[in-house]
């Protein structure tokens, strides 16, 4: 486990300066997506779930999708203002795509290769553990589907108005 607590802070901090060097909003806040992972992944590793589910509900389910919903709806980016396109690009989702595929990637291994019988904690404390992990797979699983539905809808949107 403790090396995927390293790769998650890895990400996080790679995610971190993607969204403070990012100039476009909606590119930030996918890499902010992807920093609020990789921080309740590690709150997950360190055994403060409460802080967990805040970034897991809050941050990420709540503010973050919002300001994600928003800026596609609105389409405040310069970029496709300009060009008349429509929602978000993307080339943009290539990079948090990335990030959290090697996230989902880590979690992963490092619930399946933990061997549970060799810890000492109590079986509660482990399936909490457990548990929480799960929510997070599921929320980063989440996160790839939606960046695949992105790109999916324009490859499709290209496709259409060659024919």
């Amino acid at each position: 486990m403790i090396a995927v607590f390293y790769i998650a802070s890895i990400v996080a901090v790679v995610a971190s300066v993607k969204v403070i060097s990012s100039l476009r909003v909606d590119k930030a806040i996918l890499y902010l997506v992807i920093s609020l992972f990789a921080s309740a992944l590690m709150f997950i590793l360190l055994n403060t779930y409460y802080s967990a589910v805040l970034y897991i509900l809050l941050f990420i389910g709540g503010s973050v999708t919002i300001f994600v919903f928003v800026a596609s709806i609105l389409k405040i980016s310069v970029d496709n203002v300009e060009n008349h396109k429509q929602g978000i690009s993307p080339k943009i989702w290539l990079g948090p795509l990335v990030l959290a595929f090697i996230l989902l990637v880590a979690l992963i291994y490092g619930v399946v290769s933990t061997d549970y019988s060799e810890l000492t904690e109590s079986h509660e404390v482990m399936h909490e553990m457990s548990k929480y992990a799960y929510i997070l797979m599921a929320g980063l699983a989440l996160f790839l589907l939606l960046g695949a539905v992105v790109i999916t809808y324009h490859f499709m949107r290209r496709l259409m108005s060659e024919k």
